[in-house]
């Protein structure tokens, strides 16, 4: 495998950056929006997201599933942002029509502010569909520039609107638009995906290719996000306001596993199925090491500064986060299972998992969240994420030939990792002292 270091240290710094500018925006909106208003900003978000994972049509899948087609590649590049935008903007126009049609029935936001959080959808499903094409490219620091700008903006206009107290609900939504909007316009200027004529017919194939993974991305997403609905038919905004902010928290614990997954993205669009798949359980031993230090380092982080960031109206994100953590990271390290087992073009061993673990999320959501309310949706997501793994461990193993204990890193592997980082660590010491 080529010497990836270089584009993971890019990736990972951009990704840092914009998650810190993301953390320092959840600070200024914590304290500018009681937990009751974060809950009903992010329930409009949430509509919006909804709307894009439900109608991307599992074009991003479809688009990996093809790629090996070298011949097809360029047409999949230029397709990627008009597509989007296509089928971003339907997908908005019907969840605006279905809220209208629930509206005072299912405790939503007016429908103003859901109308326009849904003007990010086409914008963020054409980034989805262009982030995905910048990876294959093996062009991962166009995406992180993408990432970067985007989070910039939005930090920097929710700090100047909270310094000059105009932080609203409608603003904060106004903003995570305008971050959509940015991050499409950065990822094309710097040359990660091509904006060019449209191939109608591949077009069309790469929605009905995507249409054969799809119920298996709808049921991902709503086993990713179901529990905040749930949470906020059963217990409440100010249940999603604690939650939503714990959520965003616990992503910080799999930075360095998804930056690493997206460099070597590339490296599994091997001819060899064989060759794939020993490049795929190298990736994924590797993942398991920074995934457990970077897990444990967030939990010991938040428990620490929760209260004197956020204030002790969100103490209780601390224990969310402690639950949810195991299982975001669990998730995030067999995402390159996830990857190589579309190469396979099995819809069943993409769909089956996740409607599986949907199904136990819902169930113990509904038991748990009256009981313990937020921490009962963390424990109930991190047991669903590790039924969805165990799906994807024993697929990989099954169809690759490859024994499931080689994703396990060994301790040769992980004194190397070690090494590795204790060098690192003595560079930048000496860097500081001269």
């Amino acid at each position: 495998m080529a010497d990836r270091r270089p584009q993971f240290v890019s990736l990972l710094m951009a990704r840092a950056g914009a998650l810190v500018m993301g953390v320092l925006a959840s600070v200024v909106v914590a304290r500018a929006l009681s937990p009751e208003q974060r809950g009903t900003y992010y329930m409009a978000v949430a509509v919006a997201t909804t709307a894009m994972a439900l109608g991307h049509l599992s074009v991003e899948q479809a688009q990996t599933a093809m790629w090996s087609e070298k011949r097809q590649q360029p047409c999949l590049d230029a397709n990627s942002v008009p597509l989007g935008l296509l089928v971003g903007t339907a997908a908005a126009v019907v969840a605006i029509g279905l809220s209208l049609a629930v509206q005072g029935h299912a405790n939503l936001p007016d429908l103003s502010l859901l109308a326009t959080a849904c003007v990010g959808v086409p914008l963020s499903m054409s980034a989805v569909y262009g982030t995905n094409i910048a990876l294959l490219r093996d062009r991962p620091r166009a995406a992180g520039w993408a990432t970067l700008a985007s989070a910039a903006v939005q930090c920097l206009c929710l700090v100047a609107l909270g310094l000059t107290g105009h932080l609203t609900v409608e603003a904060v939504v106004i903003v995570w638009v305008v971050a959509f909007a940015v991050s499409l316009a950065v990822l094309t200027a710097a040359g990660g995906v091509t904006v060019g004529r449209p191939n109608l017919g591949l077009a069309g194939a790469t929605c009905a290719k995507g249409l054969r993974f799809h119920a298996g991305s709808v049921a991902a997403y709503l086993l990713l996000r179901s529990d905040v609905f749930l949470l906020n038919a059963f217990g409440g905004s100010r249940e999603v306001g604690i939650y939503t902010l714990a959520v965003t928290l616990s992503d910080l614990s799999r930075l360095a596993v998804d930056v690493r997954a997206q460099v070597t993205l590339s490296a599994q669009c091997a001819d060899d199925v064989g060759d794939a798949a020993v490049v795929t359980a190298r990736i994924v031993r590797y993942m398991v090491l920074l995934g457990l230090v970077s897990g444990a380092v967030t939990v010991a982080a938040v428990s620490v500064l929760i209260i004197p960031l956020y204030g002790r109206a969100y103490a209780e994100a601390a224990t969310v986060v402690a639950w949810l953590v195991p299982g975001i990271v669990l998730l995030s390290v067999c995402r390159p299972l996830s990857s190589f087992l579309l190469r396979m073009r099995s819809s069943r061993v993409i769909v089956l998992p996740s409607l599986i673990a949907l199904a136990v999320n819902v169930g113990l959501n509904a038991v748990l969240i009256s009981a313990w309310g937020a921490v009962g949706c963390a424990i109930a997501s991190t047991v669903a994420y590790a039924v969805l793994v165990s799906f994807q461990v024993t697929y990989f193993s099954r169809l690759s030939g490859v024994d499931w204990r080689c994703l396990l890193p060994t301790s040769a592997e992980a004194a190397r990792v070690t090494t590795e980082v204790k060098r690192r660590c003595r560079e930048l010491h000496i860097g500081r002292v001269s």
